[in-house]
């Protein structure tokens, strides 16, 4: 633990010190109760499965007089005051663990500064917060990683039978669907994405599964992976290209409607889709351990 993680931590503490709330034994009970649904209940949960810990996040505040956020607050800041890498589910590497320092400290400030009527939402950042305060999630470079997932089977059937013999090539490879590393973006995390923080991630993902045998894989699934993207947005053809040479394979999953996230930062996509000249479409990527670990070798020699 170094100490800037330390140093967060008791600031976290003494945050938690000050709370009135605390004062009270039903909301100590509460917060108990909120911090054991902050964690998996079955192997290969989702980060963003916790229907308890949002249920109780409803329910609770009415009962012990207090505002929902009110009490998420002094959730996250105890998850912070009660970290530590040792219960993480993997060997950590030493990048990883660095990473934390930025999260930590990050969560923290944005949970300890906020005035009482701006406290974040309870939303989809906050439950990746979560996850990386309980090792559902791990911070790799521009990504977060959930280090438990599995490839879906259903790409078997969603895209005819050249798909579905390449997803069986894939498993074969790999030696099956699960465990692999999941990546997701993290917007609290990153403001945008780059070519530089792509080949950080994979590097950072590869000496992961070098201190973990049993992972398979890396997973993502998102618009951005669409092998068709550089035709509308060409300064992110990073992406596509970097998978290329870890020899990744890619799977089609559905298409994306208006709501899609390939338009929360690009004017341009959000018109093209208006006016039919771009649908984003869901696409999922999948490197086998031993092509990552091969693109690795030849990174390092």
């Amino acid at each position: 633990m170094t100490d800037t993680l330390v140093s967060t931590q008791q600031a976290a503490l003494q945050q938690l010190q000050l709370s009135p709330l605390l004062l009270d034994n039903a909301v100590n009970m509460a917060l108990q109760q909120l911090q054991q649904h902050c964690s998996a209940a079955e192997p290969y949960q989702a980060y963003n499965q916790r229907p308890d810990l949002l249920t109780n996040l409803a329910t609770l505040p009415a009962q012990l007089s207090c505002a929902k956020d009110q009490l998420a607050r002094l959730l996250m800041l105890k998850l912070i005051a009660d970290f530590s890498l040792q219960p993480l589910p993997l060997n950590m590497t030493s990048e990883i663990s660095n990473n934390y320092q930025r999260s930590l400290q990050r969560i923290f400030q944005l949970w300890a500064n906020a005035s009482e009527t701006q406290l974040p939402a309870t939303d989809d950042r906050f439950l990746k917060d979560i996850g990386l305060l309980t090792g559902a999630l791990l911070p790799c470079a521009e990504r977060v990683v959930e280090p438990c997932s599995a490839i879906q089977r259903s790409l078997l059937y969603s895209n005819g039978i050249v798909q579905a013999a390449g997803f069986i090539r894939a498993l074969i490879d790999a030696r099956g669907n699960k465990p692999v590393c999941r990546l997701h973006i993290h917007l609290s995390e990153i403001n945008q994405l780059t070519a530089a923080g792509w080949h950080q991630t994979c590097l950072q993902l590869a000496e992961l599964l070098l201190l973990n045998p049993q992972l398979k894989g890396v997973v993502g699934a998102c618009w951005f992976y669409d092998p068709a993207l550089p035709d509308i947005s060409p300064h992110l053809a990073f992406i596509s290209e970097l998978l290329r040479e870890m020899q990744a394979s890619w799977f089609y999953s559905h298409k994306e409607g208006g709501k899609s996230g390939a338009f929360s930062r690009s004017a341009t996509r959000k018109q093209a889709f208006i006016t039919g000249q771009y649908q984003p479409k869901n696409y999922v990527i999948f490197i086998p351990r031993s092509r990552l670990l091969a693109w690795y070798k030849r990174q390092t020699v």
